[in-house]
């Protein structure tokens, strides 16, 4: 969810159960993502000192309207939106946490168009939103986690005939070059799909290799791409 400290020893289920009662106003949203954030030490997100404090209005002695933080170290302001997927957004921080229990506790997920109804937000805000939602839950898209068991991969070319429109072109339309999605699937588990630039086999099964434990079993086609995957995976390469 952030750049930074994240908090640990704490089941997922329950951070979710707590999400509901984030949404009830913004301090308290804020003080549940500082919670998730920082585990109790708050940190200066652009030095990493942790001699910091939380500014407070003068008048009331209560915490500033923005939540924010003064580190003494380099001495610049920051919330806990520096860093993380709510930075530079207006989007409160209760419709932030709403927006996360939704998507976290629905079993089909959810979709811009209900957290606009839901929320009061703009189409365009909402779809932005969830975008950077689903970018945060993703896996760690430099090194994600190998599948594992029994893995399925395949292929496919898309593209086909320009169709060019308000033009008249003699003979055949032009056609296109096409690309090749591949895709892996873990039974029972996760999936990754990707574009491969176009080339010898050998992109494939570099991308398998990469993607896949070597203690797995991979099934493909009878393709040429996939010749000489047993080799490097203990459960062997297997066709249908």
């Amino acid at each position: 969810m952030a750049q930074g400290q994240r908090k640990v020893g704490q089941d997922k289920d329950s951070i979710i159960a707590q999400l509901p009662m984030a949404c009830r106003d913004e301090q308290t949203a804020v003080e549940f993502v500082e919670a998730q954030r920082w585990n109790g030490e708050p940190a200066c997100p652009r030095c990493g000192d942790l001699n910091v404090y939380a500014m407070k209005d003068r008048t009331t002695g209560e915490r500033s309207k923005r939540y924010l933080w003064r580190c003494k170290g380099c001495k610049r302001q920051f919330t806990v939106r520096v860093g993380t997927i709510f930075e530079d957004s207006p989007i409160p921080m209760r419709i932030w946490c709403h927006a996360f229990w939704r998507a976290c506790s629905s079993r089909k997920g959810v979709s811009a168009l209900q957290i606009k109804r839901e929320t009061g937000l703009t189409y365009k805000s909402a779809l932005f939103m969830m975008h950077r939602i689903r970018f945060a839950m993703a896996d760690d898209h430099e090194t994600p986690p190998q599948l594992q068991g029994t893995v399925e991969v395949d292929e496919t070319y898309v593209g086909g005939r320009t169709r060019l429109r308000n033009q008249r072109v003699r003979g055949k339309n032009k056609r296109t070059v096409k690309q090749t999605v591949f895709a892996m699937v873990e039974r029972g588990g996760k999936a990754r799909a990707s574009h491969v630039p176009s080339g010898p086999g050998q992109n494939l099964k570099g991308k398998v290799r990469r993607h896949v434990d070597p203690s797995a079993r991979i099934m493909t086609d009878e393709a040429h791409p996939y010749r000489g995957l047993g080799k490097s995976f203990a459960g062997g390469h297997h066709t249908p």
